[in-house]
């Protein structure tokens, strides 16, 4: 058990995510399709914006509500092709991220890399003790406490099952060192079209679709 050991699960998670963002930043970001596909959702937002203004001062309303439903039907278009561009490098970095684990798994396999303050409960037991065959040798540490490298005693060990491994720390560097490294370097999408799949299901286009396929999209809506 080493903190290098950590260090280096949450240094190479920062550094993986930091280079998804950045080159999902100079191909995807940065190209001329994504700058289109702004300035046609800024254009749309408006034009809904102001049809619904003019919805509510109009004399005749039916007019007045066919435009209001065509220009919230161009919105939702083109939010859904922007939602679809900010996808396409999250797919990306999840199997990046899926082929990171497999490669920590085998370098880190029957590793204990960490020693838990507390023994978890079953089913977390099933991630912490991932790839570990626990035994007194294997753990290499007295029952009683673990020294840190003062010499001052720190954590009780009670049980073996307070042994760690890679796959937990993993887990945890995901959730934090990930996510706040991809909140600082990734690109964050515009008003309008955050809702990802949400976005993608106000799009006709896809409604067509996932109805052809047997979808209730009203179902799914209220869903997400």
């Amino acid at each position: 058990m080493t903190v290098s050991d950590i260090l280096k699960i949450a240094g190479t998670v920062a550094v993986v995510q930091a280079i998804c963002d950045l080159l999902a930043r100079r191909w995807i970001f940065s190209s001329e399709i994504y700058d289109h596909q702004i300035r046609a959702l800024r254009r749309a937002n408006g034009l809904f914006d102001k049809a619904a203004a003019s919805s509510t001062v109009a004399t005749n309303k039916d007019k007045a509500a066919k435009k209001l439903a065509k220009a919230e039907e161009e919105r939702a278009a083109c939010a859904a092709d922007v939602a679809r561009r900010h996808a396409s490098p999250q797919i990306f970095t999840s199997i990046i991220f899926l082929l990171l684990w497999k490669i920590l798994g085998v370098e880190y396999a029957g590793k204990v890399v960490a020693v838990l303050p507390f023994q978890p409960f079953g089913l977390l037991q099933r991630l912490t003790l991932r790839g570990l065959e626990i035994s007194e040798e294997l753990l290499d540490l007295p029952k009683t406490a673990v020294a840190d490298a003062a010499g001052r005693m720190v954590v009780h060990v009670e049980v073996l099952t307070q042994a760690c491994s890679f796959a937990f720390i993993y887990v945890l560097c995901s959730a934090s060192v990930k996510f706040i490294v991809h909140q600082l370097m990734g690109q964050k999408p515009p008003s309008g079209a955050g809702g990802g799949f949400g976005d993608m299901l106000g799009d006709a286009r896809v409604q067509r679709s996932m109805r052809s396929l047997g979808f209730d999209v009203e179902e799914l809506k209220k869903n997400m």
